[in-house]
């Protein structure tokens, strides 16, 4: 395969790019998280053992929490009602067993201090609630969380500034080697 000196130089570039921001991308999330990830409580619905989280009626609950539901594979989930009404960002969902998912619900914004919220939902149909109450202690925002929220931005400057270096390295390379010696 013959390529030109410029095409190697963009793909040598492209390559650059694209490794230092997915390695920092993985770095970051693997270390950090924006949300607090709650204790997590099995209870029945029918027939079936579920887990849940926060735990049912528990206290001091993080501001950043996630809601967590992991059941088996064939429980057919409902909408997920949260009241006092709180939006909920994304859902992720993840293997947790052979024949379960845990499905975790990112909020948008964080919960109030002190505040009783009710989680409902259905699971095969059947409804399914359950209440817990926030800390009053105010939110100290740290920096992984900063760092988790930013994450994409952050991985970008860096891939940037690395194919920066990579290029002048290059290019310093490149002059040293066509100046003809003195």
């Amino acid at each position: 395969m013959n390529l030109s000196v410029k095409m190697r130089t963009a793909l040598v570039f492209a390559v650059v790019f694209l490794s230092t921001f997915f390695a920092t991308m993985f770095i970051i999330t693997a270390t950090q998280s924006a949300y607090s990830t709650p204790d997590e409580y099995d209870t029945t619905v029918g027939n079936m053992v579920i887990k849940i989280g926060p735990k049912p009626n528990s206290t001091d609950v993080p501001l950043d929490t996630t809601i967590t539901i992991d059941a088996l594979s064939s429980a057919t989930l409902g909408e997920l009602q949260i009241t006092p009404k709180v939006s909920i960002s994304s859902i992720a969902t993840e293997v947790s067993g052979p024949l379960s998912y845990k499905q975790i619900f990112y909020l948008a914004q964080l919960l109030e201090p002190a505040t009783s919220y009710s989680v409902s939902t259905t699971i095969k149909d059947t409804p399914f609630s359950w209440s817990f109450i926030t800390t009053s202690e105010s939110y100290q925002h740290i920096t992984s969380y900063f760092i988790a929220t930013y994450a994409p931005w952050i991985a970008l400057a860096v891939a940037i500034i690395t194919t920066l270096f990579v290029v002048l390295a290059i290019r310093t390379r490149k002059k040293e080697t066509s100046q003809p010696p003195t």
